[in-house]
C-alpha cells in the first residue's frame, strides 16, 4: 500500500515495517517507536536514506509489543534468514 494509505490505516504502536522502492529493487527495512509518524517521515522525505527512493510502499509490517522487540524483528529481517523468508512473504 502507498504511504498515504498507510498512514490511514496503521496505528500508532512500535513496529518493525518494510518499504519498497518505486523501482520495486530497494527494501528498507526498519523500526519505530509509533507507526504512523514514522510513515509520515518517510513521506515528507525527512528519512535521508528513504528520501530518494520516493514514492514508497509500505509492504510489511509487525506490531510489537516494545520498540525494543520492533528492533529485534529489524535485526531478524535485515539478517540473511529474515531476507528469505520476506521474499518467500512477498511474492
Amino acid at each position: 500500500m502507498d504511504l498515504d494509505t498507510a498512514i490511514r490505516t496503521v496505528e500508532h504502536r512500535p513496529a518493525a515495517y518494510v518499504l519498497c522502492g518505486s523501482d520495486g529493487n530497494y527494501h528498507y527495512k526498519g523500526a519505530c517507536r509509533d507507526l504512523v509518524e514514522r510513515m509520515k517521515h518517510h513521506r515528507a522525505g525527512l528519512a535521508s536514506r528513504t528520501k530518494n527512493r520516493r514514492p514508497l510502499n509500505l509492504v510489511y509490517f509487525d506490531y510489537c509489543s516494545s520498540y525494543s522487540e520492533a528492533l529485534k524483528r529489524e535485526n531478524f529481517l535485515k539478517s540473511g534468514q529474515g531476507r528469505q523468508w520476506l521474499n518467500e512473504h512477498l511474492q
